[in-house]
């Protein structure tokens, strides 16, 4: 079990680095959650009574997370509908020290009905123990089918027993750029030609990619996560969930051209400041030089929530016109149209009529228009309509993930701790010295 607690230790670290970065600045304005049409919260109060059976439950339902502050005042805007119908009173817990507060309750005998976390790991090494209800037998498996990709309920899959079931996405492998200086392709056909643009403007003297990869304890994540994804759609999703499960080496020539792949990015003459700059600068503040007068570089890779922190950061930039992103494009023309998600995922412990007319709730078309309306998150429900999210670059990724061939987690998210400090600090060191791959990689694979 202390792998598993390391595993969510890490994944939830990341989660609250993030959180922290995006709102940490004291010129960053707080984003007020907008409300939903009432129609829309009609209409969940009517899927919340479905959900329980078309009768009041009363009670109470205990529900373990990480949300704070702000999102968490959010998420209660899609759980009151709920609460409405139901009479259901939900007691959402939430803590930076996740993992210790679960593994507590846990030994406790005292467990939380429900859990929403990023941690998949941990929820998956809890299916293991039995310890989770299977919610195709909860929810059911048409409803599950209709409302969720297959890629989404595999991710929370554990021999053919659906464990969890996201409750909100975010979206990874997005290029961020200002159309007023951007001269570059926003559609290239792969990721070469993207590359090819990047190597004429380096050659012109500007360097092209902003990268930032200082993140406090979790320094190298962004560095990491980029070379999950592009091992992901390099190597193909069965080779990419062979490596996570440690079925492949990190030895391997396939992880190594994924690293070698992302070191295109940060070589000299590349990557705005040089190494230095790209190793000191926070990833919150690594697109400030797009903006510079004139622009010191024009391109940076980043998932959904990266537009907020620019544009909380940067409040006079107008979406779609002093800032845009368009996908990553394919790696490998074998495994087109694959994309990375990262997100919460909602697990049953304790099985009783409050708890599984809650997760049935959650499960709903309506209960995921709400989460899209929240402006902070994209449903992982695909009945949403697009046009609920009022949020300019929630609505185009939203538009992304639509027409995708796939959605994975990334590895990284469900390796245990000790894996994923090394990964991220094997982001850090191939930044500084790429000709030190083979050592590096023999480093991570030695560790695990």
């Amino acid at each position: 079990m202390q792998q598993l607690r390391s595993a969510v230790a890490g994944a939830v670290t990341a989660v609250l680095v993030l959180s922290a970065c995006s709102s940490s600045d004291s010129n960053t304005a707080v984003r007020e959650t907008p409300e939903a049409p009432q129609s829309d919260v009609e209409a969940a109060e009517a899927a919340a009574l479905d959900a329980a059976g078309g009768e009041t439950l009363d009670g109470q339902v205990t529900m373990l997370g990480v949300l704070g502050g702000a999102e968490l005042d959010a998420f209660r805007t899609v759980l009151a509908p709920f609460e409405t119908a139901t009479g259901v009173e939900v007691q959402y817990e939430g803590t930076r020290d996740f993992a210790a507060v679960l593994q507590t309750r846990v030994d406790g005998g005292n467990p939380p009905d429900v859990v929403a976390t990023p941690a998949i790991g941990e929820m998956a090494g809890l299916a293991e123990k039995g310890e989770l209800a299977d919610l195709r037998e909860v929810v059911g498996d048409d409803v599950l089918d209709a409302n969720f990709s297959t890629s989404l309920l595999e991710t929370g899959s554990l021999n053919d027993q659906v464990f969890g079931i996201f409750n909100s996405v975010n979206l990874g492998g997005l290029i961020w750029y200002d159309p007023k200086t951007y001269e570059g392709p926003t559609d290239p056909a792969s990721w070469e030609e993207l590359q090819a643009w990047a190597g004429e403007t380096a050659e012109s003297g500007t360097t092209p990619w902003c990268v930032g990869l200082e993140s406090g304890a979790a320094s190298g994540w962004p560095a990491a996560d980029f070379i999950d994804e592009i091992l992901l759609r390099e190597a193909g999703p069965e080779f990419h969930k062979r490596w996570r499960e440690g079925e492949e080496p990190w030895t391997s020539p396939e992880v190594k051209h994924a690293f070698e792949t992302y070191g295109g990015t940060v070589a000299d003459g590349m990557v705005y400041g040089g190494t230095t700059n790209t190793l000191s600068t926070n990833f919150a503040k690594a697109a400030n030089p797009m903006f510079g007068e004139p622009a010191g570089c024009f391109i940076l890779q980043q998932a959904t929530f990266m537009g907020g922190i620019i544009t909380d950061s940067l409040p006079r930039l107008e979406p779609g016109k002093d800032l845009d992103f368009f996908a990553v494009p394919d790696f490998n023309p074998e495994y087109p149209g694959i994309r990375s998600i990262s997100g919460e995922i909602v697990g049953m412990i304790n099985e009783t009529p409050q708890s599984v007319a809650l997760v049935k709730y959650l499960a709903t078309r309506e209960a995921g228009t709400l989460i899209a309306s929240t402006g902070r998150w994209l449903s992982p429900n695909k009945n949403v309509d697009d046009n609920i999210y009022q949020d300019y670059f929630l609505r185009k990724a939203a538009q992304v993930i639509a027409e995708a061939e796939g959605t994975y987690s990334l590895g990284n998210s469900l390796m245990p701790q000790t894996t994923v400090d090394a990964f991220w600090k094997a982001g850090l060191d191939y930044t500084q010295n790429p000709e030190d791959v083979d050592a590096i990689l023999q480093t991570i694979e030695e560790t695990r």
